[in-house]
């Protein structure tokens, strides 16, 4: 057998090492200005909700301060949300100044949502017409739980209210606007759409 058949393995390459530099390109320093504003605009609007649903649960035995105390949790829950989302995109350079709207509305949308929620259980919608409306020990607890988690899924839960109202009227029909156009017809602006 000829000795020309042996493999010859070339050597192994370096380890590659990343960088910081190239893990985390460099951000400018106005955005990163407006990422440490919002970060901590959005905490400390975090412990001010949770602050001040202590300050309303000594109230629990009135019924508004059940309906606050839901409110406050549904926004307790947006914010939560809001600051999870938050701290989940900075470190993967996803985060978008652009969506500070969203990570600022979120939290009201939830507040509203939360109340919204609660007062509909609350209406006795369903109920036994015997039961009592009165408030007990736990209502805080009730108002404080629903509320959270309304907020907390609040995107979840106008899905499911858009099913139930599908559900109980039916779709709608689409604007004229949306409405398809036959093959080789195009609105005004051509068929790019503008």
């Amino acid at each position: 057998m000829p000795d020309d058949l042996s493999v010859t393995v070339p050597p192994p390459a370096p380890p590659a090492t990343a960088t910081p530099a190239a893990a985390n390109p460099p951000v400018d320093s106005g955005l990163r200005r407006r990422q440490i504003f919002e970060g901590w605009t959005l905490s400390f609007a975090l412990l001010a909700a949770v602050g001040l649903t202590f300050i309303v649960w000594r109230f629990s035995r009135e019924m508004w301060a059940c309906v606050a105390i839901a409110g406050l949790a549904g926004v307790v829950a947006g914010l939560l949300h809001s600051v999870k989302w938050f701290y989940r995109t900075i470190p993967t350079g996803e985060w978008q100044s652009n969506k500070v709207w969203w990570r600022f509305m979120n939290p009201l949308v939830s507040g509203v949502m939360a109340f919204s929620i609660y007062i509909i259980f609350r209406s006795g919608i369903g109920a036994n017409p015997t039961t009592s409306v009165g408030i007990d020990t736990r209502e805080p607890y009730y108002a404080y739980s629903i509320g959270f988690l309304t907020g907390l899924f609040a995107d979840n839960a106008m899905s499911k209210l858009r099913d139930i109202a599908y559900t109980l009227f039916g779709p709608t029909a689409p604007p004229a606007s949306k409405m398809k156009q036959p093959p080789g017809k195009h609105g005004p602006e051509g068929p790019s759409g503008g």
